[in-house]
């Protein structure tokens, strides 16, 4: 992750933009992971804790209020994993991607119909273009049947992490963000812990298993502090539009890491989808 103080010198748009980088290698980890994608989703929360816990000393100094909302969207972030690992077992890839991604959707129609926020027609156009390449790299990779039960689940992931971006967001710009990520991660790590009972792989029986997730936990960790810092700074569709950026991250890495060639239908919604970011991050998504 480099030098922590390094990191901090960085512009919003450019933490926004390793945040993206570091979450883009999650679905190349899960793939390789020594455990259960459910269980995956426990421990690389709970190891990315004690992290947390050391950048933000103040989390504890935090009054009631602000913790629980903070514990809330960890919930709400651990009910989103639950749902899409789900999801991805029992839909397609393609449905299932499509429909869990329409949070930053969500996320701007919340901000401009409850929040009265004005959105820049930039930021609105470049995140519907990211969205299309989203759902182009989708179609290329599909697989599985559909299932009305897996896109419910899917959608109920959409709608749970935007919610817990949302509360996330508001506690960020308020507060110090290194106060409010411990708390995040606590509510997910609770949240995710039953996970660990419905899997038979849900412990590393060897160190390098134990390596393995320790690595991911620290990049989890990075991701979420990173994310918090651009929350506190930058609005959140910004933010939430960021998300598209993943898919493409993750094909381009499945191609150095796992020597997995994508499709030209892969290549060009990943393209399409770097458009759209540029797009929307010019004059940094702001009217």
């Amino acid at each position: 992750m480099g030098n922590p103080a390094s990191l901090l010198r960085l512009t919003p748009i450019q933490l926004l933009i390793v945040a993206v980088i570091i979450t883009g290698i999650g679905p190349v980890l899960v793939r390789e992971s020594p455990v259960g994608p459910a269980s995956t989703a426990f421990w690389r929360l709970a190891i990315a804790l004690p992290f947390a816990l050391w950048l933000g000393r103040g989390a504890f100094k935090l009054d009631a209020r602000d913790s629980g909302w903070a514990l809330l969207a960890g919930l709400l972030l651990a009910c989103d994993l639950v749902l899409w690992n789900n999801a991805i077992l029992r839909t397609s890839v393609m449905e299932a991607t499509v429909l869990v991604m329409v949070f930053p959707i969500i996320i701007a129609l919340i901000e401009i119909g409850f929040l009265g926020r004005r959105l820049a027609l930039t930021l609105l156009v470049g995140g519907a273009i990211a969205f299309a390449g989203t759902a182009v790299i989708a179609a290329s990779a599909t697989r599985g049947e559909s299932s009305l039960a897996g896109d419910a689940m899917a959608l109920g992931a959409a709608l749970f992490y935007a919610g817990s971006m949302l509360i996330s967001a508001q506690l960020c710009q308020r507060l110090d963000n290194r106060s409010v990520t411990p708390w995040v991660i606590i509510g997910g790590a609770c949240g995710t812990l039953p996970m660990l009972f419905s899997e038979s792989a849900s412990v590393p029986h060897d160190l390098h298993g134990w390596a393995y997730l320790s690595f991911y936990g620290m990049l989890t960790f990075g991701s979420y502090a990173l994310y918090n810092s651009a929350l506190a700074k930058l609005p959140t569709t910004l933010v939430a539009i960021s998300g598209y950026g993943q898919p493409a991250i993750a094909t381009g890495l499945a191609i150095l890491l796992l020597g997995e060639i994508p499709s030209l239908g892969g290549l060009l919604g990943a393209a399409v989808v770097i458009a759209g970011l540029l797009i929307a991050t010019n004059n940094r998504g702001q009217s």
